[in-house]
């Protein structure tokens, strides 16, 4: 008899997952629980697919489907990691017909996945959900993930009324360059970003590159840095993400280094990337924020982003 494969002891029933068969149903049950937890959709083909072969994942071995009793998927899970993130991420996606039982029994399969892996000690888990996503966030308390961190997923029409960016002396914007500017941009957003949010560390730039080249919907011609007098002092990584659900550029991260802010730097850097955006013909802007990031909120609110929802960072400790 063959042995179970890593992390399935316990978790009859899971299939594993490969991507060159099974992408296309990950993306229709992402699309399927869009649409219901959100009223749109959001996720594309290509993020799924970037997302299902990102380094350092072996789908077959890190990623499982869930099959409902008429064999059909309802639920999929991979465990993952990514530079500049500490600790493991859970991707979780329950179509609207999976229940929190069915939740429970993917997320229990990440979790011994990643109380597998090689280092000791304790490893974090993280998952990121919609507040519509009921079956999801059920199956998360039942698994002992708590004290959620919430964030907002906010959004701008790219019209004819875009405020022109702000005259800062000695600023200007411009898009990336050459391999210099990338450990450029990678310097800044370790400066800008990386130690801000829960669960963000710094990286090295080799590791970095890697992930940032195979992030799905990566544009470096969007990408843009912020100079004052010749030095940077932040930057904007401008993706297309929902470029194919929303028509929209995705503000994947964005920053500015502490002891340059309060001088309208963040106005420039974010209307800059909004017009660059309008230019290439997107429609909408979207993003991420801390609830927390009071600061980040009221600019975007002043520059005319609302927000469309809120999603909960859930997470749980799994001792190895």
């Amino acid at each position: 008899m063959t042995a179970p494969a890593p992390g399935d002891r316990g978790a009859p029933g899971l299939v594993p997952l490969d991507p060159d068969a099974h992408t296309e149903t990950v993306w229709r049950l992402a699309r399927e629980r869009d649409l219901a937890a959100l009223g749109r959709e959001e996720t594309t083909r290509a993020w799924i697919t970037g997302r299902l072969t990102a380094p350092g994942l072996d789908a077959r071995r890190d990623a499982r489907l869930l099959p409902g009793a008429d064999g059909r998927p309802v639920g999929a899970v991979w465990l993952s990691s990514a530079s500049g993130i500490a600790g493991w991420t859970v991707e979780l996606v329950l179509g609207p017909d999976a229940t929190a039982d069915d939740g429970a029994r993917l997320l229990e399969f990440a979790e011994r996945r990643c109380g597998e892996q090689p280092a000791g000690g304790e490893g974090e888990l993280s998952c990121f959900v919609s507040e519509g996503e009921q079956a999801a966030r059920a199956a998360l308390h039942s698994r002992g993930y708590g004290s959620p961190h919430p964030y907002y997923r906010m959004a701008v029409t790219l019209d004819d009324a875009l405020p022109q960016p702000p005259d800062v002396p000695g600023a200007v914007v411009r898009h990336l360059d050459g391999e210099r500017d990338f450990r450029t941009f990678h310097a800044v957003k370790n400066t800008a970003y990386a130690a801000e949010e829960a669960g963000k560390s710094e990286d090295g730039f080799d590791t970095w590159l890697e992930w940032w080249r195979t992030d799905p919907g990566v544009a470096p011609a969007q990408c843009a840095l912020l100079e004052v007098d010749g030095t940077a002092v932040g930057f904007a990584n401008i993706t297309d993400r929902m470029l194919e659900s929303r028509d929209a550029a995705y503000v994947r991260q964005i920053g500015v280094a502490p002891h340059a802010r309060q001088r309208g730097l963040g106005s420039l850097l974010l209307l800059s990337v909004m017009h660059a955006s309008r230019s290439r013909g997107r429609t909408a802007m979207v993003l991420t924020v801390d609830t927390a990031n009071a600061p980040a909120l009221a600019l975007y609110q002043r520059l005319g982003w609302r927000v469309e929802t809120r999603f909960d960072d859930f997470r749980r400790t799994v001792t190895r």
